[in-house]
């Protein structure tokens, strides 16, 4: 039989996927937000040392204009276009680096052309410089020295752009590593409880597989031991109701046959054959219903207060005419003689064990009966001295049919001693037994007299004698 596994555990599975894929996308994007903020952080670091390297350039180009002017030597010419160029190829990387700000990329745009506007003011006055007079040269001093602070303001706006956006950028960076830095381990502590939680639940369904796989065994087994008790049952039935009818059916006809008064010892011997039939097919009945109202806990207890040394002489009266030539028993009482039990189910009780030990015992033989009642305990002990249980057969001594592997030729049922088990747990009581193969055999029986009696079979199948 396969045990479905429970949709509660498919959700769980399904949970942890969709619960593992969420966190796998969130730091995905978180660390894909980083990247970009990195890479962006790169690229701000790169144009503010490129924006730095044109506050310089500019400052070295002015100087190397004014060197010239004073000195008119070539060599600060060269070294003033050469730093020029730089400036441009400086512009040039920062272009490629600012491509997606369009803000930065206009500033660019007009450092450019501060630039070369400066360029082109100081070729045009380069050439007639020498023609102007200390007044002209005053102004165009003054006009140069406008467009160099232009270029540096405008040099400063590109650096003041730059440190915004690197404060901007360093801000989020920071915001995402924070994020990341207490969602991980939160993220990772959820999903080992939730695995936690979900192994639980597997070991918990496990459990449930397994209880529900060993009753599921045990139903098989109850089943099993139910057939095999149904066919013990019938090859019980059809031995031990065919014997006694046998016997009563043969003594009735021989009886019959006896007309005489002189044949009247030998009627009376058919008539005891007859009593003897059917106290035991009485007794057959007796405890087949006995067990079955035990098996569906139909078996209430009354108890009540009797005289327990009249019960048992009562009971030893009903069973004197099966016993065997020359057989007696031999009953004795000490202590109180008022118990308080079930008398109904205290006699059936002793009728079964004097009835064992008749049938076990030979003829000639003494079965003794013992009664006590002392310190709030009533005892009860059977002994006889027949052929003995086997010691391989007394730890299923009171299971229902098992019978003595040298009992196979004596009549029973096999249950006698099982109803004698039940009915004395039902009290309270325990019962014990002693025996050695063909030395005889002891029952003891104890019952408490200062508790409430229980009156709950035992379950079905149960092999506890007390």
């Amino acid at each position: 039989m396969v045990i479905p596994v429970p949709y509660r555990v498919y959700f769980g599975f399904g949970l942890l996927f969709l619960m593992s894929a969420t966190i796998g996308i969130n730091t995905y994007v978180n660390i894909s937000k980083h990247e970009k903020i990195s890479q962006k952080l790169s690229h701000i670091y790169q144009v503010t040392n490129l924006t730095g390297s044109i506050q310089n350039q500019v400052t070295d180009m002015v100087s190397f204009r004014r060197g010239y002017r004073s000195t008119h030597q070539s060599l600060f010419l060269s070294q003033y276009y050469n730093t020029h160029d730089q400036i441009i190829s400086s512009i040039t990387q920062i272009n490629q680096l600012i491509i997606s700000d369009p803000d930065a990329a206009s500033r660019v745009g007009l450092i450019s052309k501060q630039i070369n506007d400066l360029l082109f003011f100081w070729s045009k006055i380069r050439l007639d410089e020498s023609k102007y007079d200390g007044e002209t040269m005053t102004s165009i001093t003054f006009d140069e020295e406008k467009q160099v602070v232009a270029l540096r303001s405008a040099v400063n706006g590109l650096m003041d752009h730059q440190n915004a956006l690197l404060k901007q950028c360093e801000s989020d960076n920071l915001s995402v590593l924070n994020y990341l830095s207490w969602s991980s381990p939160i993220w990772s502590i959820t999903v080992q409880l939730f695995i936690l939680t979900l192994i639980f639940l597997v070991i918990k369904e496990l459990q449930k597989r397994k209880v529900a796989e060993a009753v599921l065994q045990d139903t098989i087994i109850k089943e099993k031991q139910i057939n095999e008790m149904k066919s013990r049952f019938v090859s019980m039935a059809s031995h031990e109701f065919r014997t006694p009818l046998a016997a009563i059916q043969a003594s009735t006809y021989l009886a019959a046959k006896y007309k005489t008064g002189e044949d009247q010892e030998k009627r009376e011997k058919h008539y005891e054959r007859i009593t003897s039939a059917v106290h035991n097919l009485t007794e057959i009945l007796e405890d087949l219903l006995s067990v079955d109202k035990l098996e569906v806990g139909k078996i209430e207890i009354h108890a009540k207060e009797f005289d327990l040394p009249e019960l048992i002489n009562t009971t030893i009266s009903d069973i004197l005419p099966v016993l065997k030539h020359g057989q007696n028993i031999y009953y004795e009482h000490n202590g109180i003689a008022i118990a308080t039990l079930d008398p109904s189910l205290i006699k059936h009780i002793i009728t079964n064990l004097l009835s064992n030990s008749i049938k076990f015992s030979e003829a000639n033989k003494e079965i003794t009966l013992k009664s006590y009642h002392n310190n709030g305990m009533v005892m009860i002990l059977v002994k006889d001295s027949g052929i003995g249980i086997p010691k391989n057969d007394q730890e299923n001594l009171f299971d229902r049919f098992h019978r003595g592997a040298n009992a196979s030729n004596i009549e029973g049922t096999g249950l006698g001693l099982h109803i004698v088990a039940k009915y004395t747990k039902l009290m309270n009581g325990t019962v014990t037994c002693l025996s050695e193969e063909g030395k005889g055999t002891e029952f003891k029986l104890k019952f408490p007299q200062n508790v409430a009696l229980s009156g709950v079979p035992d379950k079905p199948g149960s092999k506890e004698a007390a």
